[in-house]
């Protein structure tokens, strides 16, 4: 079968089993699989994506005191976290996660973690200092697996691939989820808009990440389509959560289902057209969604008659919202 360029399954392992790096607990158990997915770009470095295996804690570790707790100067980092369960510790709370969950971090957080069981931890980034130098560090352990316990090593890299400073362990308190507004959910969107065959969920709003991306959940029935304008000036990273949704994009048809990713370059025609009911997030979150809908909103309820193709021709070239039209098959 030919490659497809603009799809990747996570559920398919990478054809190159080195692109998978390794980190260790301790104990020197394996702690966590790192599969890169798409890489950062521009100054914000946005659309860096990262697909990693976290396993489970070793049984000698303690579950009442974080593990691994740090904290970023700078960055935002987005997980889904799509299988398992974890007891997340952010800011003196310490809360119950599952799959299903959403867990965002900005600047300035405390975290910690400790997985009950192997978690798949899907995660994007952006706005993260990276040292270049970490690649080369792993370049040489990859080829001169010999110096891996040189003691040497370590101080060629000393902060690691991007800014993460550790923090001793720190005290929680054991609260709902509800009350951590680090832990989203499809469940608790921040709002929601109901179309025929689409609920649009607002998950993180613009000023939890900077300013610089939001991200929705966009929930698809059965039957449902859109097509985007006709060169699209705004790339997209659609994440596939569940469902089925078939894709063209340029000229080529293709299916992606639970746990895929879709990269959608800039200027690229593209339509959907969902198969199952789907969980479908923007990972790259450049449209001003959860704006154009406030707006589109209030203009339907307090005064429809000004809700003409001109008017919503308008809101959509002022909030860069791409999407041509939509509708059922």
């Amino acid at each position: 079968m030919p490659e497809n360029e603009f799809l990747i399954d996570l559920k398919i392992p990478p054809a190159d089993p080195s692109a998978i790096g390794h980190n260790h607990f301790p104990n020197g158990e394996v702690s966590s699989d790192v599969r890169p997915v798409t890489p950062a770009e521009g100054p914000h470095g946005l659309y860096w994506c990262l697909d990693t295996l976290m396993h489970k804690n070793p049984a000698e570790m303690d579950a009442s005191k974080t593990c691994g707790s740090h904290f970023h100067w700078r960055g935002y980092e987005t997980f889904f976290v799509d299988s398992g369960s974890l007891w997340l510790f952010i800011n003196g709370q310490k809360v119950f996660c599952k799959k299903g969950d959403i867990v965002h971090f900005q600047p300035g957080q405390s975290q910690g973690f400790f997985f009950l069981e192997d978690v798949k931890w899907r995660g994007t980034y952006h706005d993260f200092e990276v040292y270049p130098e970490y690649k080369d560090v792993m370049k040489l352990k990859k080829l001169m697996p010999e110096l891996a316990d040189d003691p040497a090593i370590p101080r060629l890299a000393p902060r690691g691939m991007m800014d993460s400073n550790p923090m001793e362990p720190f005290l929680t308190e054991e609260v709902p989820v509800e009350q951590c507004t680090a832990v989203k959910n499809l469940a608790r969107p921040h709002a929601k808009y109901e179309f025929p065959g689409c609920t649009m969920n607002i998950m993180i709003e613009r000023w939890e990440n900077g300013g610089t991306k939001e991200l929705e959940c966009a929930v698809l029935e059965p039957g449902f389509t859109a097509e985007w304008t006709r060169f699209p000036e705004i790339k997209e990273l659609f994440y596939v959560r569940s469902g089925k949704v078939k894709f063209k994009i340029y000229d080529k048809e293709f299916i992606a289902d639970g746990e895929c990713v879709v990269i959608a370059p800039k200027f690229a025609p593209r339509s959907i057209e969902a198969l199952e009911r789907t969980e479908l997030y923007e990972l790259g979150g450049q449209s001003y969604w959860s704006l154009f809908l406030q707006n589109y909103a209030s203009i339907k309820k307090y005064d429809p008659a000004r809700l003409t193709p001109e008017t919503l021709a308008a809101l959509k070239k002022r909030f860069c919202v791409q999407i041509d039209k939509i509708g059922m098959k």
